[in-house]
């Protein structure tokens, strides 16, 4: 028995698993779903005719359901209170009615949720090299004499420390996007150019596979190149004590979700356990002797900033694979500010 497909846009408004409206072009409030009426505690009798900037009092939201309607764009990400909404054009056939209105709940960030661990966890990070330049200086006082090797020991740990300040201070503003239309493949490439020399140097085989059938999207390219630039480098990194060592990094199409780019960088390294795993991306946690921990935890947040998604497959000693997915038509809310 074949599946009724002559669904109303009630029955898939309802089905939709978060609160959820459609809009007219004007972004009045034509229906809404239970879960949407549950969000504002206000049943649809009472929202129905009115304005969603004015139910959600959000900067920008008019000015994006108008331009959704108008230019036939998606809106990914725009910040709502505790809301990241997600406008879209509403076509039934090949006629416009309206715009989808979908809101999903804010993923909090550890520190919001708790800054005592940003600053335990900044504090145990300059703890580490204030350590050593302590033991430095005494020892130079002990032997009354400077010590070239001692003198390099305290250099090198205070470089340390002004590293860590410096990507807490300029690496942690994700809002501030400038974003242009590029060419995804030159970018990826360039920013892979400087291990070229690691990996031949390391006998670490490397393959490019570069679809040049994407279009050009919409990226920061410093940021981006910042974010996958932190990848490559850990995924090169999973190869030092690995027998067999290749990274391979692909571009292309992705299926689900629709309207996304990939980049793709699969490396055969050591893996990681389903603990290990689980905190991928979380500030400040590495299982590296002289990491920092915040490599991944940028990377994933710029993503998240040009509205796509970072996502990571691993298991030990088979390798890891980080999949960075990129919006081909979508704007994010920075470009309505």
């Amino acid at each position: 028995m074949g599946l009724n497909l002559e669904i109303s846009y009630e029955d898939l408004l309802f089905s939709l698993p978060f609160p959820s409206a459609i809009l007219d072009p004007e972004g009045k409030i034509v229906n809404a779903n239970q879960k949407f009426e549950d969000l504002l505690k206000t049943s649809l009798k009472f929202l129905k005719g009115r304005e969603i900037s004015e139910v959600f009092r959000c900067k920008n939201l008019s000015g994006a359901v108008k331009r959704t309607y108008a230019e036939n764009i998606e809106v990914h990400g725009l910040r709502c209170k505790d809301f990241s909404v997600y406008l879209s054009p509403l076509f039934d056939s090949a006629i416009k009615r309206g715009v989808l209105f979908v809101a999903r709940p804010v993923e909090t960030s550890p520190f919001e949720e708790d800054i005592s661990l940003f600053l335990k966890g900044l504090s145990h990070e300059i703890k580490n090299p204030l350590s050593g330049i302590k033991g430095a200086a005494k020892l130079i006082l002990k032997l009354g004499s400077c010590d070239e090797e001692l003198l390099q020991v305290i250099i090198s740990e205070v470089n340390r420390i002004e590293k860590l300040l410096k990507n807490i201070l300029s690496s942690f503003d994700f809002s501030n996007l400038t974003v242009k239309r590029v060419n995804i493949n030159r970018v990826v490439g360039e920013t892979f150019s400087p291990f070229q020399h690691l990996c031949r140097e390391e006998g670490i085989k490397y393959f490019l596979l570069f679809d040049p059938s994407l279009p050009e999207v919409p990226l920061d390219v410093d940021k981006f190149k910042q974010a996958l630039f932190n990848v490559i480098k850990n995924g090169i990194e999973a190869l030092k004590k690995s027998r067999r060592k290749e990274i391979k990094i692909e571009t292309g199409y992705s299926i689900r979700p629709s309207d996304f780019v990939f980049v793709k960088i699969s490396d055969t390294g050591c893996g990681m356990d389903e603990e290990t795993l689980k905190r991928y991306g979380m500030p400040f946690f590495t299982t590296k002797e002289k990491g920092t921990g915040l490599g991944t935890f940028i990377a994933r947040e710029i993503v998240k900033g040009h509205g796509g998604e970072l996502l990571v497959e691993s298991s030990p000693g088979k390798g890891t694979t980080v999949t960075l997915l990129i919006p081909m038509k979508r704007k994010s809310w920075q470009e309505f500010s």
